[in-house]
């Protein structure tokens, strides 16, 4: 199975959703999302996720963004409120937002570390009940102290961690596979390269499942800049079933304007390019083709969302088909 870490920005919670709505996120697909900002998109997702009872696995502590901060200014803000009236529309809409996020249809997860190992210890939950992720290849020193305590009812941990023959239990091995530029342009230099071969190996290697962070990469940042470049990432199998990502990158360059001038180039280095004719042609391939073919910028958050559409989509149908 395939578990892509997600961190819970707007334009990934969408691609979920629309995968949903679409009947197009395999069950062979189970994501893992840390949530970033305390915001109804990413309720009304984990709705959808119930709705459709799809498997999604939340993780309770996250240690980027600002949703814990949010989600405590929120209750704050009810508890000062003077007015009855909004004051019960807040504790109400607080009150749908806890019934989501305590259903039974979304699986807990715990970044793991001191806290998290205490809280166990303390018997204040069981690991087996929890997703264990480790992020950290240090981790494994928690393992080879505590054993079958710190037992998960699935545990991640970093490819090529010294704990890997520590753990017993079920396995999702984790690389953050992307090789990210620091700018856009940087990507003409190497235009395809290898993204990963977990999905051929990870059963022989005794996982029951891999999981990366897509061609977002694990680095967090709040927010974005205008880029002198666009670059499409587009995910496709080579020839041995390995999975490649190929950039496309914009010509006209010198600036950071016109960036509908900028994707309508890289997208005609997508539509040459020799390989185009044999990559599967999912919703988030076919949404960006349209967008080209109808002359719309879609803008950047959107052009990664389709590219993340299209990967999670082509993934799920590999896994299927295996």
């Amino acid at each position: 199975m395939y578990f892509p870490y997600l961190r819970g920005r707007q334009n990934e919670l969408l691609c979920l959703r629309e995968l949903l709505d679409a009947g197009k996120l395999s069950s062979q697909v189970i994501p893992i999302i840390e949530p970033v900002k305390f915001s109804s998109t990413f309720f009304s997702t984990l709705t959808k996720f119930i709705e459709m009872k799809h498997k999604v696995i939340v993780i309770r502590n996250p240690k980027v963004g600002s949703f814990s901060k949010e989600l405590n200014d929120m209750r704050k803000k009810t508890e000062n409120e003077s007015e009855e009236n909004k004051k019960q529309k807040l504790k109400k809409t607080l009150e749908g937002y806890k019934s989501i996020w305590d259903d039974s249809g979304i699986q807990r997860a715990y970044l793991v570390n001191d806290n998290v190992i205490s809280t166990i210890l303390e018997k204040k939950f069981a690991a087996k009940d929890v997703v264990m992720i480790n992020t950290e290849k240090g981790n494994y020193h928690y393992y080879e102290e505590y054993g079958d305590d710190l037992t998960g009812k699935y545990t991640v941990i970093p490819k090529g961690a010294d704990f890997e023959d520590i753990i017993e239990d079920d396995i999702i091995i984790l690389e953050d596979s992307y090789k990210k530029a620091k700018r856009n342009i940087d990507y003409i230099v190497s235009p395809d390269e290898l993204f990963s071969r977990n999905h051929i190996v990870y059963k022989k290697r005794g996982f029951v499942g891999f999981s990366d962070f897509s061609m977002v990469g694990n680095e967090y940042e709040e927010s974005g800049f205008a880029p002198l470049a666009i670059a499409i990432h587009i995910m496709y199998f080579g020839n041995r079933e390995e999975l490649r990502v190929h950039h496309f990158v914009s010509k006209s360059n010198e600036s950071i304007s016109d960036l509908a001038r900028k994707f309508e180039e890289a997208m005609e280095k997508l539509i040459n390019w020799e390989q185009f004719s044999i990559i599967p042609r999912t919703i988030g391939l076919n949404n960006l083709v349209d967008c080209y073919n109808n002359g719309k910028f879609p803008g950047l958050g959107v052009i990664k969302k389709y590219s993340l559409m299209h990967h999670l989509e082509m993934m799920g149908k590999y896994l299927e088909d295996k």
